[in-house]
């Protein structure tokens, strides 16, 4: 499991993405998109915690298939065991967008604790 930029041909390609895993965070961004350029290090930085427990993708719409349901950019689509159970459209304001993405992460993994944030930190403390 892991975070990446990724480059997905087509349909069938990004199907196969998420059928090799449980659960996938796929942010869609285009160059064109300003709010994509404030989005995507939040994304990054979330989704970095949690690269244990879950698959975290980013997406240019200028490279990779359309997709249903993304009508605009930036749009994070969340599926689980390939089937879509979240869609955002847009992010919030971009000072709100790391605590959304953070509770957005947290509510599909609830029993996963974010990784520490170094390896001198130390681990999260039980709930």
């Amino acid at each position: 499991m892991a975070i990446e930029n990724t480059v997905v041909k087509d349909l069938n390609e990004y199907q196969q993405v998420l059928n090799q895993h449980g659960l996938v965070f796929a942010l869609f961004v285009s160059d064109s998109c300003q709010a994509c350029a404030l989005t995507r290090p939040n994304f990054e930085k979330v989704a970095e915690k949690y690269a244990h427990a879950a698959t975290s993708i980013i997406l240019k719409t200028e490279d990779s298939p359309r997709v249903d349901g993304v009508t605009g950019t930036p749009t994070l689509v969340v599926y689980k065991n390939a089937l879509e159970v979240e869609n955002l459209k847009g992010i919030g304001y971009p000072q709100e967008q790391e605590e959304i993405l953070e509770n957005l992460f947290r509510n599909f993994l609830p029993d996963a604790p974010a990784a520490p944030a170094s390896p001198a930190a130390p681990p999260p403390s039980p709930r």
